[in-house]
Order: C-alpha cells, then sequence, then structure tokens
C-alpha cells in the first residue's frame, strides 16, 4: 500500500538526513549514533537516517520506502504487513536502533532458532556501527550465555525461549539466577506465527 502523505514527507526527511550523513566517515555516524543515547526519546528522523546509512555501508543495502514507512510503523507499535522478500527483517533494525538508544534493551522475537541466529549474524555489522551490542539465545545456550544475550543492546530469539527464560526467572530462588532484564521493547517478527 501506498504511503500516506504525512510517512511521505517524514520517508522524505529521513532521505535528506540521510544524504547528509553519507559525507562523514564511520567513527563520526558511530558518534552520532551514541550521541543520541539516554533516557529520552531521540528524533526518529535522525534515528532511522543513521540507521539507513549504517545498512547501506554495512549491509551494502539501499532501502526502499515501504521499507521505512513499514519500520515507522512497528516504531509505533503497529503491525507492518510485508510479503516474504520485502525486507522486513532489514526494515526492523531502523525501528530496534531507535528503541535501543535508551539501554534498556531491545528483544527481536523470530520464529525459529535458525532465523534468531541468522538476523543477529546478519544484521550485527549495522547494529555494531550504531554502537549497539548484539546477542542471540538460543535452545541450546546455558544460563551465562543466555544472562551475556539478555544484556546486550539486541537481544535475537524466539518467542519460546524468551517465555521459558521469563518463567524461570520468576521462579529463581536467588536473584543472580535470574538471566532476563526488565522488558522494555520487544518486536516480533512474524507476528502471525
Amino acid at each position: 500500500r501506498e504511503p500516506d502523505e504525512s510517512a511521505a514527507e517524514i520517508v522524505t526527511a529521513i532521505r535528506r538526513r540521510r544524504d547528509a550523513l553519507a559525507g562523514l566517515a564511520d567513527s563520526d555516524i558511530e558518534s552520532a549514533a551514541r550521541a543520541l543515547r539516554g533516557p529520552d526519546a531521540a528524533p526518529v528522523i535522525e534515528c532511522f537516517a543513521l540507521a539507513v546509512e549504517a545498512i547501506r555501508r554495512r549491509l551494502g543495502l539501499d532501502l526502499f520506502d515501504v521499507q521505512i514507512v513499514g519500520a515507522l510503523a512497528m516504531h509505533h507499535g503497529a503491525i507492518a504487513e510485508m510479503q516474504t522478500g520485502e525486507g522486513k527483517t532489514v526494515a526492523a533494525v531502523l525501528t530496534v536502533f531507535a528503541n535501543a538508544l535508551s539501554g534498556k534493551g531491545v528483544q527481536v522475537w523470530t520464529a525459529n532458532d535458525y532465523l534468531a541466529r541468522r538476523d543477529a549474524a546478519w544484521m550485527g555489522p549495522a547494529y555494531r556501527m550504531l554502537g549497539l551490542s548484539v546477542g542471540c539465545v538460543q535452545q541450546g545456550s546455558t544460563r551465562e550465555e543466555r544472562r551475556t544475550a539478555y544484556a546486550c543492546d539486541v537481544t535475537y530469539e524466539t518467542a519460546n525461549e524468551a517465555g521459558f527464560d521469563f518463567l524461570r526467572d520468576q521462579l529463581a530462588l536467588e536473584p543472580s539466577d535470574c538471566v532476563q532484564r526488565d522488558y522494555a521493547f520487544v518486536l516480533i517478527d512474524e507476528a502471525d506465527s
């Protein structure tokens, strides 16, 4: 579906800002991203422009307008319906980055362990350019591996793993036995599954 006029204006502003970032060194992109960290919400246009540029540099992908509109929808808590192959995994990076800036962590729940592992590895270079750490929880992950992954800025996992870790944490007798931190933002990939 075509973006409405206000979404189109936001996409245009993001593209203009991204064009201004194109001439910066990689270290300047990372510095600009780090400057946005904090408890207050960073400007969406700046966040998304930085993420689009990091994706272009590290993944070699130029996002389409529809992907940016999908990321805007996800950022505002809506479901973004995109067909297989339309790039929702890469579009999610914009939303995840903007929400990870609070320092509270973002979890991305995928349909299976393979996708969690693949997406963390595939999107990782873009996140790292933006100064974020990336973790992945798998079915066979140890308690310490889980704790380390959940402490990252971005954690990829399945909803099943997140759910069972939550339950185990609720039953823990000692706080040191817990692996998750408080939930701040969760993006659900393949929400229909």
